[in-house]
Formats: structure tokens, C-alpha cells, sequence
């Protein structure tokens, strides 16, 4: 994901823009070089507020929910998070218990009251003989819980959903987890970057990464456990409503208009795409082998045609470097959002609408829209197992980026590789090493295409892109870690690559000159 946090272009020499998918980063853009010739406009300036109030002075949903006492039912509070994933950054984050299976998202959302009423059935598997399951719920009000159709005792504590068991499960267990419940669209501040269900003046949107998804739907709100998806999505009579995957059926009823979302290929929960108002969807037909469907505001439709046009360049661009577009399908998604958002929800990426002006695309749509498609090679079909191994998203992307600038001519790729291998020696943290408070900084996104760009030197073009592809194919719908790709780097260039990534990935303070 990119969000601009600060973004000064000056078109010399500018390193891509600090942003986060999801998520935001203070950058200073050095500018020694020259700007390229072919780039004679003046690129727009997304930035991002501090608080997203400010962003949309229409949107009070901004506030974080009061997460006051926690609610109980019969069940007795016991403490949690043994259980949990074991995430290096968010320890409580997600459960190691349950290995979902499915999600059935039922959704109705009151624009006037900003109130999301909504029901859900988790299927999982049980990974231990269990009398209880824990679920991500924060600032949720849950109304009743079953079981396989039993009704089950729970308990809200913390940042967690408490369910009782009626009576133990063994392992490898197929569950059926229902919950019904409601939410107040609200968003949250995780670790610096806004997250959670954003309320418009029409209609709403959602931005989940890293774990915002848990402010409006109990699941297991971790990127370690992928499923498939199912939404039905109620608003207003006359909205649309849309989600990942496959447009099912639209149909109208009493309560307004429903929406039917059919995701068949693994999904995390931080990839989750929610829209809500007068928007269209613009079935483009095929391109190549892949369907394309793209979404805007009906009073968009026409200036967002340059953008969406370019699409069907970047997929033929892309595909011989990275191997066969890897989803079943994808398109531009434009929200009415805060500036200075880009984020790789799969199979269709979001964007502000406020960062497209219309007209030729410039140097930064160029960038942003090239980022979130290489992210659906690298962070959508192939996911981190833990929030440490963020660079495997970003750092991916970014690189993808350069690329496509350099393919284009607005930004040669050797003048973006030494540029930033000139400005990462201004930081020094490891790009496989983040913290919660860094989790988003510089040296996972164009700090860590120095990492790709160096091991693309270090073994070779045939070498690396045979990497990056077997990386794909051999994991895709998975969840991996940094060790599981620096081991098929070895495998893939026939030699032991630690002292190349102990230098470059690990370390604080990397090289001050590329290989060879």
C-alpha cells in the first residue's frame, strides 16, 4: 500500500513518494539530479492529515470508539491471548486455534446513523482439542453467538471475542462460528496510520491494514490465515455496494438494495475491499485472461478513463517479469477517501479519487497505480505470515514501480536505484526488522527495493526473475517468511546468499555501494 504522508516532489531525482498499502511515512525527496526530460508537468501533492478528521469535514466517524467497560454475558472474563498467532509486532493479534476456512459477511449499513448491523459465519478447522474460541473484535457489540447452530456463552475483554464451547471439539474439527452484532463506523490509529470503516457523506469505505478489520467484523485478523470470502452488503435504495471477487446478484427489497460479493481465492483480512455509495462498476471484458471490473463515482467515470486505460499496459508489462497475473481477476477501485491513499485490496486496488485529476497521468499516478499491481503479485497471491516480514509486500512493489517508471521513461531505473541507495544511508534500520512505530517507514518501501535492486546485481537477471516468479507460483493463496524467500534466492542461484542478505537485509547500516 502507498499513503503519501509527506510527499515533495521535485521531479529531479524524487524517490517514490512515503507512503504505506495500507499504510505512512515522513519523507524528505533528495533532489540531485537533473528531472527527466520526457517529465514537463508539475505532479500533484497528496498529503495526509494527522488526524483524519481533518482529512473530511464531513466524516465524524474518525473518532476512535469508546471502548469503555467490557461487555459480558454469562461467560466469566478469563484472561486471553495465550492462544494467539505469536505475531513479532502485534503479539495479541489473531489465534493459532482456528484455521478459517470461509467467511460469510452480512452486512447493512445506515448511512444517516453511521450504524453497521451486521452478521458473519466463520468456518474453521480447530488446530487443538478446544473449549473455547477466541476472535479479533474491538469496540464491537456482539448481540448473540452460535456454534453449529448451538447457542454459545461469550465474553467481549479487550480486544477480544470469548466464545464457550457447548462442549470440547477435537482437532481438525470443521466449525461453524456465528456471530451477529453491530459496530459504529469508526476508525482507529494503528500503529500511525488510520484504520477502520470510514463514514462519508454518501456512503463509506474501509482500510484494514495492519488490523483494522477487527473494528467491524469479529475474524481472525491475521495475515497468516487466508479464506474465502462471501459478502451481501444492504444499503440505501439507489446505492451501490461493492467487495471483492465476482458481482453475484444485486437485488432490491424493503430494507434498500443488496449486493452479492463472491471471493473464490484466499483472502487476509487486511485485503478486505468494502465500498458504499453512488458508485459505478464498469465491466471492461478481458484483457488478455484476466477480467477486469473497474469502480468509480458516477461523476468520475469519465476523468478516470486515461487510468484505468493504463491498466492493460501494466499487465503486459508485468507479467513476463513477474510470471502470469496470479488472481482471477482485478480493476482500479476510485473512493471517495482522504487524499493519499493507495492500497492493494486484492483484486481490484483503492485509490483516493482526490490524487486523480483526470487528463495525461503523470509521474506519480504512474507510480501509484504500478505499485498496487505488482502488489497483487506480492502481498495479495503471496501474503506475510507475520507483520515483521512487511517488506516482502512493499519492499516488492516499490521495486515493481521502478521498473515501470524506467519502462515508460519518466524515471530511468538507475537513477532511482542510486538515488535511494544514496538516501538509505540517512537511516539505519533493517528493512527485515521493523518496529510497531516504523512498521511503515522508508525502509520497507523504496529502502527495500535497495535490497532487490542489489540482489538482482548480486545474482544476475535470469537468476532473479526466475526468483521472483518461483516465489509466486510455488506459494501463491499462502502466507510465507522472509526465510522462506532468502532460502529460494539460494536454491534458485545455486549458492549460499547469507552473508549477501546479513549485509544488505538485516543489517542496520547496509552497504554503501551495489554489488559488482
Amino acid at each position: 500500500m502507498r499513503r503519501v504522508a509527506l510527499l515533495l516532489v521535485a521531479l529531479a531525482a524524487c524517490t517514490t513518494p512515503g507512503v504505506r498499502s495500507e499504510s505512512a511515512v515522513q519523507q524528505t525527496v533528495p533532489t540531485t539530479e537533473a528531472p527527466p526530460p520526457e517529465t514537463t508537468e508539475a505532479a500533484p501533492e497528496p498529503t495526509e492529515p494527522t488526524d483524519s478528521t481533518e482529512s473530511n469535514d464531513d466524516d465524524p466517524s474518525t473518532t476512535e470508539p469508546d471502548e469503555g467497560d467490557p461487555t459480558t454475558t454469562t461467560s466469566e472474563i478469563v484472561e486471553t491471548g495465550e492462544e494467539s498467532i505469536g505475531d513479532s509486532l502485534f503479539p495479541e493479534l489473531g489465534t493459532d486455534d482456528l484455521d478459517v476456512q470461509s467467511y460469510d459477511v452480512r452486512l447493512q449499513y445506515d448511512r444517516a446513523t453511521r450504524v453497521i448491523d451486521g452478521a458473519v459465519t466463520i468456518t474453521a478447522l480447530t488446530k487443538g482439542e478446544l473449549d473455547r474460541l477466541i476472535l479479533d473484535a474491538k469496540g464491537i457489540d456482539v448481540e448473540a453467538v452460535t456454534v453449529d447452530s448451538v447457542a454459545s456463552d461469550f465474553a467481549l475483554t479487550g480486544d477480544e471475542l470469548v466464545i464457550t464451547l457447548p462442549v470440547e471439539v477435537p482437532t481438525g474439527a470443521l466449525v461453524a462460528i456465528d456471530v451477529t452484532y453491530s459496530a459504529q463506523a469508526a476508525s482507529m490509529t494503528s500503529p500511525d496510520v488510520d484504520e477502520g470503516w470510514f463514514a462519508t457523506a454518501e456512503g463509506s469505505y474501509v482500510i484494514n491494514e495492519p488490523n483494522g478489520a477487527r473494528t467491524w467484523l469479529p475474524s481472525n485478523d491475521h495475515p497468516s490465515d487466508k479464506a474465502t470470502w462471501r459478502f451481501e452488503v444492504t444499503v440505501p435504495a439507489g446505492t451501490t455496494a461493492v467487495a471483492n471477487g465476482a458481482l453475484l446478484e444485486q437485488r432490491s427489497g424493503p430494507d434498500g438494495d443488496t449486493w452479492v460479493w463472491d471471493q473464490r481465492q484466499p483472502m487476509a483480512t487486511y485485503l478486505v475491499q468494502v465500498l458504499t455509495g453512488d458508485y459505478e462498476i464498469l465491466d471492461r471484458g478481458v484483457v488478455g485472461t484476466i477480467p477486469i471490473v473497474d469502480v468509480a463515482l458516477a461523476e468520475d467515470v469519465e476523468r478516470m478513463a486515461p487510468y484505468f486505460e493504463l491498466t492493460d499496459d501494466q499487465l503486459a508489462f508485468f507479467e513476463p517479469l513477474f510470471g502470469p497475473y496470479p488472481l482471477d481477476r482485478y480493476g482500479l477501485a476510485f473512493a471517495d477517501s482522504f487524499p493519499g491513499l493507495a492500497m492493494e485490496t486484492q483484486g481490484r486496488s483503492l485509490f483516493s479519487r482526490d490524487d486523480f485529476p483526470g487528463g495525461q497521468p503523470g509521474q506519480i499516478e504512474h507510480l501509484l497505480l504500478s505499485h498496487e499491481l505488482a502488489h497483487q503479485w506480492f502481498g495479495d497471491a503471496v501474503t506475510p505470515a507475520d507483520w515483521s516480514d512487511l517488506w516482502l509486500n512493499e519492499s516488492f512493489a516499490t521495486y515493481g514501480q521502478w521498473l515501470w517508471l524506467d519502462h515508460t521513461g519518466l524515471f530511468p531505473l538507475e537513477a532511482q536505484a542510486d538515488t535511494n541507495l544514496a538516501f538509505r544511508q540517512d537511516f539505519t534500520g533493517s528493512t527485515a526488522e521493523p518496529s510497531v512505530d516504523d512498521l511503515f517507514g522508508y525502509e520497507r518501501y523504496d529502502g527495500g527495493a535497495v535490497v532487490l535492486h542489489a540482489l538482482r546485481l548480486e545474482m544476475g537477471d535470469d537468476a532473479f526473475f526466475t526468483l521472483l516468479q518461483r516465489w509466486v507460483a510455488d506459494n501463491n493463496g499462502t502466507s510465507r517468511r522472509t526465510e522462506d524467500f532468502v532460502a529460494l534466492a539460494s536454491e534458485v542461484v545455486g549458492r549460499d546468499l547469507t552473508t549477501f542478505f546479513d549485509a544488505w537485509l538485516f543489517a542496520e547500516d547496509i552497504p554503501d555501494q551495489y554489488p559488482g
